[in-house]
């Protein structure tokens, strides 16, 4: 089955008005419930201060007893529960009382004339975690199993029960004196802490109905056709994991919803045990918890950390293993920690769809990210109401509906992108395939410019072979001539010592040429290692100064060294250099610098500064060698850092190789090499290299 994008756009509309019509009907009809008044036919409420008897489990009896005493103790409001109240110096000694223990609670109601002997009915909402009634003295009934004794002491003979209750009562007079016995050894919260109301048996059942069952009916419903309604579309062939993730979110609220009903549990289960309930319920709130961070894992998985998403799977099953393997006596006990871990976990998928929400604009993440923040304040909202310590109505349900249709919007969403890409992919496919003899046109285009150029290359390498054959014959030539002369017994010692020198010279040129193409080929390479340290430019523009002026002037000629200009960096300003390549550099310009000056007494200029690169906010170190020679024509300017270019002005040449080696041990720092000149006024031969940061 394949639904447009429009169909599934009217679908998922026709979904959330649904719900939220049925969401909608179900708070009106929950508050629709009119004022109580004294003598209306709607259910009492006994809410107020009742009379208090802490460790006492009272019977009516002890209350008239013919000595006249009468027990100690004080009130207390209801409902609200015992723990932690201080009540007064009569109550505990004046201490808080503590959460487990036993009590007993009494009051009295005047009820109207009209209601005397009519079928009444007393609704008792919660009670922690077993009691026993009277009513004017008269045992009408209860929950679980009351410890015996006063004061109770055996907290394992208590068989704890907590539900709405109906007790059907027929008084006989206009006043009631209600007593009742609890324990409670079994559940976090103790006492009455739920609403007492009295009233006629047909007003009072639909008064139930109202505020206690159809509210939840409605959302239990609507959470199973939402988990039923995605397991049909993953079944239909949509294979998407979310899918099954939504539904195992939206089934697991369903079945914790319907634990939390202690009135429609009851009438599925009338003979089920509280405690295994109560140990359903918390598992039923960690399935889904577990079942919602894979959900946003599937939705978000190249986001989500995949050890913390582990991590958190861990401490969702050992939550699921604490609360199925402890009383409820002490799960509950721990319910402000586990509300922290569950905080935290969805604390954790708040800050992972937030961040990717900023950063990455991940679909749904606006809508994933409101519902989350939600799903936190609701948790601790609730977490405080069912602590008694807020009055209020409870949050998850609703922010758990919102949050579930809002992920259906999403998958349904990517589910409409994921259509619109296939069905672009398909136009892009037709187009590719119109333009297909188009690009191979291209194509075949750019194999000859590629055939071109390995032909040029091939050129290239062919001229290179004849340079050096040429380069390397002509000395050759000389040495064998040399060698021939040197057997002729006609030449004198000092013409054979002439030959010996030349042979000498011709000889050293060649090892020359090979130690230059054997560093040029290392160096283009990248097989040559350097040595690299960081220097101060101030030390190592001192050492070179020194080093080459003493070189020069062995020569007979001269260095003019230029002081480096201090105001243009700090004297710690670093390079990081490789000191012997970059003085092989510099000895290569000096010696090029002498080799093609007309006039040995011409001054060779040696100058250093600091100055902005051309990237922004970075320096470079500028080094340049200044001759005053026979200068190089614009024409052959950019050819001389090529291999093998030699200069012919009648004086001395050599193999060619050496800007050539010089260009690539600059680029190998970082820097770049080049030169200006005027023909018959000389040459400026430069190198920069960055400053470290």
């Amino acid at each position: 089955m394949t639904l447009t994008r429009w169909q599934w756009m009217f679908l998922v509309s026709v979904c959330a008005c649904v719900c939220m019509a049925i969401l909608l009907g179900t708070v009106v009809t929950a508050n629709a419930t009119p004022t109580l008044k004294h003598g209306s036919q709607d259910p009492i409420s006994l809410a107020g201060q009742w009379q208090f008897y802490w460790g006492q489990l009272l019977s009516p009896a002890d209350f008239t007893d013919a000595s006249g005493r009468r027990p100690q103790g004080g009130t207390i409001a209801v409902p609200s529960s015992w723990s932690r109240q201080v009540l007064g110096p009569n109550v505990n000694a004046g201490q808080p009382l503590p959460s487990f223990g036993v009590a007993t609670y009494r009051t009295r109601v005047v009820l109207p004339p009209e209601k005397v002997g009519t079928y009444t009915v007393l609704v008792l909402e919660t009670i922690g975690s077993a009691y026993r009634v009277w009513v004017n003295g008269v045992p009408v009934g209860g929950l679980g199993h009351v410890p015996s004794g006063n004061p109770a002491t055996d907290s394992y003979a208590e068989t704890p029960q907590i539900r709405l209750n109906f007790i059907n009562i027929t008084p006989k007079t206009e006043q009631l004196d209600i007593v009742i016995q609890i324990s409670n050894y079994s559940f976090r919260e103790s006492g009455i802490f739920g609403d007492v109301k009295i009233g006629p048996l047909y007003p009072t059942m639909i008064h139930v109905f109202n505020h206690y069952i159809l509210q939840d009916l409605l959302l239990i419903g609507v959470f199973v056709v939402v988990g039923l309604y995605h397991v049909m579309i993953y079944l239909l062939g949509r294979r998407d994991n979310e899918l099954l993730w939504l539904a195992g979110v939206s089934l697991a609220v369903a079945l914790r919803a319907l634990l939390l009903n202690k009135l429609l549990v009851y009438a599925i289960f009338p003979d089920a045990s509280w405690v295994v309930l109560m140990h359903l319920q918390f598992i039923a709130k960690y399935t889904a918890i577990f079942t919602y961070i894979y959900l946003i894992r599937a939705l978000y998985r190249q986001d989500v950390n995949e050890i913390v998403h582990r991590v958190f799977v861990v401490v969702c099953i050992g939550a699921m293993i604490y609360v199925s393997s402890v009383p409820p006596s002490v799960s509950t006990q721990t319910i402000t920690i586990q509300t922290t871990i569950i905080v935290i976990i969805f604390g954790y998928y708040l800050c992972v769809v937030g961040y990717y929400l900023l950063l990455r604009k991940r679909e749904g993440a606006w809508l994933n990210l409101v519902c989350m923040l939600f799903v936190i304040v609701a948790i601790i909202h609730d977490t405080l109401l069912y602590s008694n310590r807020i009055q209020s109505v409870q949050f998850i349900p609703y922010t758990m509906l919102l949050t579930l249709l809002t992920q259906a919007i999403i998958i349904s969403y990517r589910y409409t992108l994921f259509q619109q890409r296939n069905a672009q992919l398909a136009l892009d496919l037709q187009e590719n395939n119109r333009q297909l003899e188009e690009k191979v046109i291209a194509r075949t285009d750019a194999l000859n410019a590629s055939n071109a150029q390995l032909i040029e290359l091939t050129s290239q390498r062919s001229r290179l072979m004849t340079n050096i054959a040429h380069d390397m014959g002509s000395p050759m030539i000389g040495i064998q001539s040399s060698l021939q002369m040197l057997t002729s017994d006609t030449l004198s010692d000092r013409e054979k010592q002439n030959f010996f020198q030349l042979l000498t010279a011709r000889t050293n040129y060649v090892k020359q040429l090979v130690d230059d193409l054997f560093r040029l080929a290392k160096l283009e390479s990248r097989q040559w290692t350097f040595d690299w340290d960081d220097s101060t430019v101030r030390d190592l523009y001192a050492e070179m100064s020194t080093y080459f002026a003493r070189i020069v002037q062995t020569q007979g000629r001269v260095l003019i060294i230029e002081p480096a200009d201090a105001s243009t960096f700090a004297p710690d300003t670093m390079v990081h250099v490789d000191r012997q390549q970059l003085f092989r550099v510099l000895q290569n310009l000096i010696d090029n610098a002498m080799k093609y000056s007309t006039d040995p007494q011409t001054p060779i200029t040696l100058r250093s500064m600091v100055r902005p690169a051309t990237d922004v906010g970075t320096y470079e170190w500028y080094v340049a060698v200044i001759d005053h020679g026979v200068g190089i024509a614009p024409a052959h300017l950019p050819l001389i850092f090529e291999r093998f270019y030699t200069r012919s002005n009648g004086l001395q040449a050599g193999s060619g190789l050496g800007l050539a080696i010089c260009k690539e041990i600059i680029e190998r720092h970082g820097g770049v090499i080049g030169a200006q000149s005027t023909p018959g006024e000389g040459s400026t031969f430069f190198f920069t290299v960055p400053i470290a940061e």
